[in-house]
């Protein structure tokens, strides 16, 4: 996962964008992870499931559903679960968006988490 960070130097915000197929991380970061101590305790739940301390976490926030276990890292928007299923079941179609969806491995997660909180 490819990635590039940069802030707004008036407003004290963070951005970053990340390759095709990525970009729901970003978005999440960019409304959710903005102070470190969030990022901090992040990293915590990350190092309980390398150390299969937890098989699983799950972050909910105020956009996003982050979920994590020892293999993968998972990000949803709550739109997808109040999208209109009717549709989808009616014409069978398999709903997916960039910006709202995203999967990676654990360690590709942990490493832009940590460069997050360097950067921030």
């Amino acid at each position: 996962m490819e990635f590039d960070f940069k802030k707004d130097y008036f407003s004290d915000k963070a951005t970053v964008k990340l390759s095709m197929g990525h970009e729901a991380f970003g978005t999440w970061l960019e409304q959710e992870g903005q102070k470190k101590q969030w990022v901090e305790a992040l990293l915590v739940a990350i190092s309980d499931l390398q150390l299969r301390e937890i098989t699983e976490y799950k972050l909910i926030g105020d956009e996003f559903a982050l979920y994590l276990t020892t293999e993968e890292a998972s990000i949803t928007n709550h739109s997808l679960h109040m999208a209109g299923s009717d549709l989808d079941e009616a014409n069978d179609l398999n709903f997916y968006d960039q910006e709202i969806e995203a999967e990676c491995g654990l360690e590709d997660f942990t490493n832009l988490i940590e460069s997050w909180l360097e950067f921030i």
